[in-house]
């Protein structure tokens, strides 16, 4: 597209080489683990984003947003001498909780992971992973797992050229369209690529504000409403200084349009892309997408993940769902027959979302009054049960043995916290019943 030329092809200023590959392994591998305990090493810490390629498995990020002064411990797999997987972990009481989100991991990743964290720390009651991607559950040890939102990834092709042709026809002339449309309506607009080096902070910071608000009022637009997490928004701007990838559209010298990205590893991660709703007839939100992942495609990207959020526009420009799982895997059938209340809890929630995803699945094909009342119900019924395992909490002061036991890998979120899960500017839930571990990743909107 003749208007989508960045001023600058700089690249941006990465610490690791160029990112490898995260691959299952074949089955027969072995596995050799390695534990720092409370330590995070300079060579685990890049490979980390060279594997996973994810803003919430990036120890950067993780030592920005968690804010315990000591360091995590770091697990490290080796096969054949090459460093195959990086896990950030920590303890808390009697049981481990996996700090990495938005990861693949394979069935030999996650055994040998467990098995050398239960081997390290005797008295261990379970692991809990959040957001993560199965390509095979753990065959070794025992383990209860459920799917609860989705990645957005798109694969992205050598050029740009490539990646339209990739389109499907009807896709292309629509863009099209819409692009000359915009143009012959404001031929002075232009769009803009900038990476971390051309934009100081306060450049940065005025453009994620404007695109946040954008946000927030296409949202309202639609009955939404958009909640932001000033810390969180800091968060993600200390990373922009150091990684961020952002784009910008005007007209008028007027900011209209725009995206925000960050590099992790050879993968973009897309945080925030919003046009201004004035100028929905255009479709520029869409174009604004596109525009954002031709530059990742210029800077040598090999995936964008675009996040949770079920948009059209994200099949439209070829992005695949990956389902993020929450995980629990026990150290013996023995010890996860002894957890009860944890086993039956993980077991009902995944019935509980799967359902509830189902009646959503089945309302948008059929208007049916009394499915609609039920599935209002069940969505009242998070809420219920939210308040209600608040109140069991009081056993913590005097019993955390038996509150830990009880709670597993579960987050449970509002009904006001599903309606705005799509606002990726603002992704953490840091509200946690009990004793689960905090998710950066929301569950998917339903």
């Amino acid at each position: 597209m003749s208007n989508h030329v960045p001023v600058s092809a700089t690249s941006l200023n990465l610490a690791s080489p160029v990112a490898t590959q995260s691959r299952v392994l074949p089955l027969g591998t072995d596995i050799v683990s390695e534990i720092y305990k409370q330590s995070v090493p300079d060579f685990a810490s890049m490979a980390l984003d060279r594997l996973h390629g994810s803003l919430y498995a990036s120890s950067r990020y993780l030592q920005l947003s968690d804010t315990r002064q000591t360091p995590p411990n770091t697990w490290v797999g080796y096969c054949g001498g090459e460093v195959v997987g990086v896990l950030l972990f920590r303890i808390e009481g009697k049981r481990a909780i996996v700090l990495c989100e938005v990861v693949s991991l394979d069935s030999l990743q996650i055994d040998a992971f467990a098995g050398s964290v239960f081997s390290s720390f005797p008295g261990l009651r379970h692991i809990a992973f959040n957001a993560v991607s199965l390509s095979l559950p753990p065959s070794s040890l025992p383990a209860q797992f459920y799917p609860f939102s989705e990645n957005y990834v798109l694969t992205l092709p050598a050029s740009r050229e490539a990646y339209i042709a990739m389109l499907g026809k009807s896709t292309r002339q629509s863009l099209r369209g819409y692009r000359n449309r915009l143009l012959r309506d404001f031929p002075d607009f232009s769009w803009t690529a900038y990476t971390c080096d051309e934009l100081s902070a306060e450049q940065q910071r005025q453009l994620v504000l404007v695109l946040q608000r954008f946000k927030r009022d296409s949202m309202t637009a639609r009955g939404k409403s958009a909640d932001i997490d000033a810390i969180e928004t800091q968060h993600f701007l200390t990373m922009a200084v150091e990684c961020g990838l952002f784009g910008v559209a005007q007209v008028n010298g007027r900011i209209c349009a725009g995206a925000f990205s960050c590099r992790i590893g050879d993968c973009y991660v897309m945080l925030l892309s919003a046009s201004d709703p004035a100028m929905s007839v255009y479709r520029l939100g869409l174009l604004t997408c596109l525009w954002s992942v031709s530059d990742c495609i210029d800077r040598g990207g090999r995936q964008c993940h675009m996040l949770w959020g079920r948009y059209q526009y994200k099949h439209q420009l070829l992005a695949v769902p990956k389902t993020l799982y929450r995980l629990v895997v026990y150290p013996s059938v023995m010890q996860m027959l002894l957890q009860p209340l944890s086993l039956l809890r993980v077991f009902f929630y995944g019935r509980y979302l799967h359902s509830l995803q189902w009646l959503h699945d089945y309302l948008k094909r059929e208007n049916n009054p009394g499915w609609q009342w039920l599935y209002h119900q069940c969505r009242s019924l998070r809420h219920t049960l939210g308040r209600a395992i608040k109140k069991f909490t009081w056993l913590s002061q005097g019993h955390p043995d038996a509150v830990e036991a009880c709670s597993p890998a579960v987050e449970v979120n509002t009904p006001k916290e599903l309606d705005v899960a799509d606002n990726v500017i603002s992704a953490s839930r840091p509200n946690v019943i009990g004793t689960a571990p905090p998710s950066r990743c929301p569950i998917q909107a339903l």
